[in-house]
């Protein structure tokens, strides 16, 4: 997939962003991959329903943290798994995957880059996009839930 078609395809957002999204009215199925802070007690308010063609959530909580300044609150290998068991199961009948987490930039980012180049071989719209900052735990973590790595 060429990388036009794969900005169309992904968006990586803010969680302020994508609660907007959900209450705006879209004709794409899409789905979500859902990233809070472990400690954060409340859920985004992210409503399924036929007015925002919204399929499938997958709801995760980690810190933007990378495993050597603290392994106890970064994205765990099971993360990785049922991110890629998610996208997996949903990839087909989703026009639009979004990742979002709470500023956008980092642990979505990581996360979108790894489904990228796991499903369409190529996250160059991430690496060369000067406002996004891959989380490197969540990109390798992610990959290794693909069997990428």
């Amino acid at each position: 997939m060429n990388t036009k078609l794969i900005r169309e395809k992904y968006k990586i957002m803010s969680r302020k962003n994508c609660e907007r999204y959900c209450k705006q009215r879209h004709s794409k199925a899409s789905i979500i991959v859902s990233i809070k802070a472990s400690w954060d007690r409340v859920n985004p308010d992210l409503p399924m329903n036929d007015k925002n063609n919204v399929k499938h959530i997958l709801a995760l909580a980690f810190d933007d943290v990378e495993y050597e300044e603290d392994p106890d609150f970064c994205i765990k290998w099971e993360d990785g798994e049922r991110i890629a068991a998610f996208i997996n199961k949903h990839y087909d009948e989703a026009e639009t995957i979004i990742v979002h987490c709470d500023g956008g930039i980092s642990r979505s980012a990581g996360v979108a880059a790894a489904i990228m180049r796991a499903k369409e071989g190529n996250d160059s719209v991430v690496f060369a996009n000067n406002s996004k900052n891959p989380n490197r735990t969540c990109f390798l973590r992610t990959l290794r839930g693909f069997g990428y790595i």
